[in-house]
């Protein structure tokens, strides 16, 4: 039984790891093919880059499997002497500042709204929230991009970003709203719903009859099941914001990895780009693992129902091919 189980751990890790390397290779050959004319600019000056795709191809799985970043063939990031690991996580940290700062502001008040929603559900003050919420969120980002950078000069803040320990949060902290916006709405949603479901589900009215505290069923139930809810969305939540906030870093004149990628798109960085999405990839993959540890601990059930399917499904192609 445990050799089985080992076996089918095995074939797992097989299979996802040969459909990550085939999405991998699809994103090589997309890419090059894409920005063909900036790689024939960069052959044309510099002998090291390699004419044929296959052949770069072939030096990419190389460096893929040897866990080395590949070379840089700009002449002005060559000069720097900095490696691209070095070069990813001195834009890397600034994007991850910023989209914590506004995951933060948009878990908080989306949750915050979301929970006072299904408090005064279908009155007034629910309505109103929502009609809110829906509003805010039907607005481009440039739009609202553009509105903040024209408010900046009368009310005092600053419309770029300002690498200085006093004035660096207050220069984040307007494109990082502007940000959250889009997430407030979907932590609203997502709020909201659970609370209502908890909220009208028979445990929680048969507590509330034998006179527990709203307080206590707001922490062990709602709270919990809110945790639980919003980490099961939270990295398709983060992807969304992670890509809207590329926009926004362009607008502000933040340095991260909007900078980075227009770079190396410009240039013809191919080893640039392919290590962007490589890495994005595996820190996806290590991020979503622990998450569905944390999961697995909230919510020790989700785990046991995964165990019992898998047995389910295995009783029946046992007893299909008898």
């Amino acid at each position: 039984m445990k050799n089985n189980s080992s076996l089918i751990i095995v074939k797992k890790i097989a299979i996802y790891f040969f459909i990550l390397l085939v999405i991998i290779s699809l994103v090589f050959f997309a890419i090059n093919l894409l920005i063909e004319p900036q790689i024939k600019k960069n052959i044309a000056v510099s002998s090291q880059i390699e004419s044929n795709l296959w052949k770069r191809y072939l030096s990419f799985l190389g460096n893929l499997f040897s866990f080395r970043a590949g070379q840089i063939f700009s002449r002005e990031l060559n000069s720097i002497n900095q490696s691209i690991f070095s070069l990813y996580l001195s834009q890397f940290r600034w994007t991850i500042l910023f989209t914590i700062l506004t995951f933060i502001i948009g878990f908080i008040t989306g949750n915050a709204l979301g929970i006072w929603s299904a408090y005064k559900y279908n009155k007034s003050a629910d309505f109103i929230i929502n009609l809110i919420v829906a509003v805010i969120a039907t607005i481009p980002l440039i739009v609202l991009a553009i509105i903040a950078l024209g408010t900046s000069t009368f009310l005092g803040y600053p419309s770029q970003f300002i690498n200085d320990g006093k004035y660096l949060l207050l220069s984040l902290l307007v494109p990082a709203i502007i940000s959250a916006f889009g997430s407030i709405s979907l932590f609203h949603a997502r709020s909201r719903k659970i609370t209502k479901n908890v909220m009208q589900s028979n445990y929680y009215e048969f507590a509330i009859s034998l006179g527990s505290s709203r307080w206590k069923l707001f922490k062990w139930q709602i709270f919990k099941n809110l945790i639980i809810g919003e980490l099961q969305a939270i990295v398709p939540f983060y992807i969304l914001l992670f890509s809207s906030s590329l926009v926004i870093e362009r607008i502000f004149s933040i340095p991260g990895q909007s900078v980075f990628i227009s770079y190396a798109f410009t240039k013809g960085e191919v080893n640039l780009i392919m290590f962007y999405f490589t890495f994005s990839f595996f820190a996806l993959i290590i991020f979503k693992a622990i998450n569905q540890v944390i999961l697995n601990v909230l919510n020790p059930l989700q785990k046991n129902e995964g165990k019992l399917a898998f047995f389910f499904k295995k009783g029946i192609k046992q007893h299909a091919s008898k």
